[in-house]
């Protein structure tokens, strides 16, 4: 087992912002979740992922395949460097994974995150939203790999490699990182909803999830979500329902719970339900923007109580199943009236709309815009009506 000091928290990583504000980027990514070290068996570790390996082809990030991973080693103020390692999911989901190397003798820290993704400009740059509750963005180089930004989305002013090659295969982290939630458990079902990036995980029954359980009960749950911090990592575990297994939240230890935390992906299922979305940028099939017209009234309305989603594609009236599972919005098909609008698009963002709505979409709230996403590629922007 890795010794850790426990000195290298929150304060070693506002030394290292003060010290050398290049590396803010990295820290706000990567590193402030709080420590997590020695716990585990390195079976995560990225050390089996050679620095010298060949080049791979550069991915198209527009259309993902499977799970892709870039390393690094960024600069640090105070120790060797900092191994940093991002793996994306073309669901849209991502883990990462920072550990500082040489620590004056403690041994090297790992940090971890987990989140969404999305592309920003054409795919040419990503924006990373994970538990950390900063954004990381990078920039897509031509020949494949990726290049820390700051958090303002500009080029890092430092003659330090902030550059992250693509490795394979990739690596899947799990070691564990320090989450904040909402719990649920009912019926023998263990929910967790990460706050920041709103991603809902079933909760494995095994490791310290008795511990949680308990908690949970002296809190006062009873099938009502209740903000819970935990230490946790993703692992593939039997199916909650049917066969096979399925990704779900392993409980390493129980940190904390208040019902009175507040949570954003709380606050992002309360926002949508509580009035309706116009319709303002809707993307096609091939990601090609449709014109919406200023004085389109297609909208939508997540009648939550009833799982419910109305509202009008712009020429006809609209209904069907709609629940927030997380800040997912889970849909199907709809169904409505049958007029024909001859007004120029309005039939051909209908159908789109209504395409869109039959699927699962992350939704989030940027300023005054709700956003909705099919994992990694934004496809829709409403504006309250």
């Amino acid at each position: 087992m890795r010794s850790c000091a426990a000195t290298r928290s929150t304060p070693l990583l506002l030394r290292h912002a003060t010290m050398h504000s290049t590396l803010r980027p990295l820290a706000l990514l990567l590193l402030a979740t709080a420590v997590a070290c020695g716990e585990r068996p390195a079976a995560d570790s990225t050390d089996n992922v050679a620095t010298d390996s060949p080049p791979l082809p550069a991915r198209d990030l527009t259309a993902l395949a499977e799970a892709s991973s870039w390393r690094g080693e960024i600069p640090c103020a105070d120790c060797a460097g900092v191994r940093t390692v991002v793996t994306l999911y073309p669901d849209g989901t991502y883990r990462s994974q920072g550990a500082y190397l040489g620590t004056n003798g403690g041994g090297d820290t790992i940090f971890t995150d987990l989140g969404r993704w999305t592309h920003e400009s054409d795919g040419t740059r990503l924006r990373l939203r994970g538990a950390a509750n900063v954004p990381g963005r990078f920039a897509v180089t031509t020949d494949g790999a990726l290049r820390m930004l700051d958090t303002d989305g500009n080029d890092i002013a430092s003659d330090g490699n902030y550059t992250l090659r693509a490795v394979a295969p990739a690596v899947t982290v799990v070691h564990p990182a320090r989450l904040t939630g909402a719990f649920t458990y009912m019926a023998d079902a263990a929910i967790f909803v990460e706050c920041e990036s709103g991603l809902r995980h079933p909760v494995d029954m095994s490791a310290e999830f008795p511990a949680l359980q308990r908690a949970y009960a002296d809190a006062g749950g009873s099938g009502q979500p209740i903000v819970v911090r935990v230490k946790a990592h993703l692992d593939n575990r039997p199916a909650m329902e049917g066969t096979g297994t399925e990704r779900a939240l392993v409980v390493d230890s129980v940190s904390a719970i208040n019902p009175d935390d507040g949570c954003a992906a709380l606050r992002v299922q309360d926002a949508v339900a509580a009035g309706e979305w116009r319709l303002v940028d809707l993307e096609s099939e091939d990601a090609g923007a449709m014109y919406v017209a200023d004085d389109s009234e297609a909208s939508f309305r997540l009648e939550r109580g009833e799982s419910r989603i109305s509202g009008s594609g712009g020429c006809n009236q609209f209904s069907g199943g709609g629940i927030m599972r997380g800040t997912t919005l889970v849909g199907g098909p709809v169904g409505g009236t049958k007029r024909f609008c001859n007004a120029p698009g309005v039939m051909d963002i209908e159908q789109r709309f209504f395409d869109v709505m039959a699927r699962d979409k992350s939704l989030r709230i940027d300023g005054d815009t709700l956003v909705w996403s099919n994992g990694p590629q934004d496809i829709a922007r409403f504006v309250r009506q």
